[in-house]
């Protein structure tokens, strides 16, 4: 397992493994090499081991890509949301064509849709000019502006992949979304629920997308881990809470937002739905990180049915504070759980080292660092 590898507001490891796979840059630029070379350095950082998938090299990413030819289902395949080549941009309908094409795809288990998206980095990536005018689309209804490509590069990848569901029948796990360390954006509206209904095998679903996820699926009996990067409104986390998930056992939820000095009343109702919703009975674990005012949605899942059911909760990269740390030494639903997380923390030295003593003599598995 390779450790978390955090370069800027998401972990980035879906450039790594995913769905228990290796993952393979299916088409090498410098914009892919560049996201390799610095989740290494932040490996490094940390002083642990660098996969060789990190290392950028024109012969072994090639003949892993010739072995991946040959054997589908050994890798999760990463396929860029927009590319460069000819002269010409190429957007996920076309990779993932290609890829249909050129291989197997009832072999292929995992995909990776993610990584640059703007269309003038990846320009500058290939270091040749732009020959062809960007297309402008027309949004729809009258009086509506034209947005530009980049606007909807995401949401053409889902439409694509919705498309084309069945030339990967045994799709199980799908990352879709942006994955540079340097880009957090806002696109055009990208609903899943069109997506997920075509792959209704799918077991692992992640999506990272900044403020345009929709979320309004009845629900999926196959999915058991389901992550979310990015700020989510409150819409779409009610969406999530009503969604039925018989099989869901990890749910995770990341959040880049700065709420201000209050947070909204009406995020605060949807976590409430969230925390109340009888749709997931078999949800083990919740991540809630990154998130500024974890203080207050501790002391809501406290008083939730849902503490009672969890086994670990991640609470890490958050602004937990010595009030927070007060709602889990309070509530003694928090002792029942196996594993507790709290690295990066904001509380003081003194409550950091409380919590650890009184969790451990409980028998949790507590991570403090901060």
């Amino acid at each position: 397992m390779t450790a978390e590898i955090v370069t800027g507001n998401f972990p980035r490891n879906h450039i790594v493994e995913f769905g228990g796979l290796p993952v393979l840059d299916a088409v090498p630029s410098r914009g892919s090499w560049d996201l390799r070379e610095n989740a290494a350095k932040a490996l490094e950082g940390l002083g642990e081991p660098v996969p060789y998938v990190l290392v950028p090299d024109e012969g072994p990413d090639a003949a892993r890509l010739r072995a991946a030819v040959a054997d589908p289902g050994s890798v999760a395949w990463w396929l860029p949301l927009v590319s460069w080549a000819d002269g010409g941009f190429r957007h996920a309908d076309d990779h993932l064509r290609e890829l249909a094409e050129r291989v197997e795809g009832a072999d292929v288990t995992a995909l990776v849709l993610g990584g640059t998206f703007d269309h003038g980095r990846v320009e500058a990536d290939a270091r040749r000019p732009i020959t062809e005018d960007r297309p402008q689309i027309f949004v729809g209804a009258p009086g509506d502006p034209y947005v530009r490509d980049d606007d909807v590069v995401a949401h053409d990848a889902v439409a694509a992949l919705t498309r084309r569901a069945a030339d990967f029948p045994n799709l199980r796990a799908l990352f879709v979304g942006e994955i540079d360390d340097s880009q957090i954006f806002e696109c055009a509206e990208v609903d899943v629920a069109p997506l997920l209904e075509a792959l209704p095998e799918l077991t692992e679903f992640a999506v990272c997308l900044q403020f345009a996820l929709r979320f309004r699926l009845a629900g999926h009996a196959g999915l058991r881990r389901l992550t979310c990067h990015g700020v989510m409104l409150p819409d779409e986390i009610e969406g999530v809470a009503a969604c039925r998930l018989p099989a869901l056992e990890r749910l995770e939820m990341w959040s880049a937002e700065d709420f201000g000095d209050e947070q909204d009343a009406e995020e605060r109702a949807a976590f409430d739905a969230l925390f109340h919703s009888g749709t997931m009975p078999r949800l083990r674990h919740l991540g809630l990180r990154e998130f500024t005012f974890i203080d207050g949605m501790l002391g809501r899942l406290a008083d939730s049915p849902l503490l009672s059911r969890l086994e670990s909760l991640d609470v890490s990269r958050g602004a937990l504070t010595d009030e927070g740390a007060r709602v889990l030494l309070e509530a003694e639903g928090f002792r029942g759980l196996a594993r507790l997380d709290l690295r990066h923390h904001a509380m003081s030295a003194a409550t950091a080292e409380r919590v650890r003593g009184v969790f451990a003599e409980a028998g949790v598995d507590v991570v403090v660092s901060g």
